[in-house]
């Protein structure tokens, strides 16, 4: 009989250690889920502005090159629209925003430190303005044809391209403001 008690007290033991140790690693498996999920999560703001950064650093090497924003260059006319792409969510948003912050740090990273703390704000404000007082929306649709027309003809499309889109000297003039922040 008391070997009967010894061999229920063992399993009765066994099973609380299984049970502690089962409930530990589903509290442990939750706990690395939640790290994992947030770690690993990257907002849009900061996506968005890392193609923009990335945007803004490929024009301002053409810019130094040229001494302008020329739009007969179809590499100006594509990152242009990438840049047109990425800055559309920030029309109406306020420096207060998530988004903004978020994509403000994504600027800095994206362009590779072209866009630093110091001058982030007049970038930003750049930006805003462009996207909130400048019409981007024949630019994106207008680099997609000049592309495809690229491969047939190069040298043709990007002339295309600089009159087809109608105020292509307005958005040349707001994005050189912004790559003069740029000059050291």
């Amino acid at each position: 009989m008391t070997r009967f008690f010894k061999i229920i007290a063992v399993a009765a033991i066994a099973f609380c250690a299984a049970e502690a140790t089962a409930d530990a690693q589903l509290l442990k498996n939750l706990l690395n889920k939640g790290k994992s999920e947030t770690t690993e999560t990257v907002s849009a703001g900061t996506t968005n502005g890392q193609a923009a950064g990335a945007a803004l650093k490929a024009l301002y090497g053409q810019y130094k090159a040229d001494g302008k924003v020329d739009m007969s260059n179809l590499n100006n006319i594509i990152n242009l629209a990438t840049l047109a792409n990425n800055i559309k969510q920030l029309k109406g948003q306020t420096d207060k925003s998530a988004f903004y912050k978020d994509f403000a740090a994504g600027l800095i990273t994206g362009s590779n430190n072209l866009v630093t703390s110091k001058n982030s704000t007049s970038v930003m404000s750049g930006l805003t303005n462009l996207v909130n007082n400048v019409d981007l929306s024949g630019l994106t649709s207008k680099a997609a044809s000049a592309s495809s027309a690229a491969s047939a003809a190069l040298s043709g499309a990007a002339s295309k391209a600089d009159t087809a889109i109608d105020n292509a000297n307005e958005i040349a003039s707001s994005v050189t403001n912004i790559l003069n922040l740029f000059k050291k």
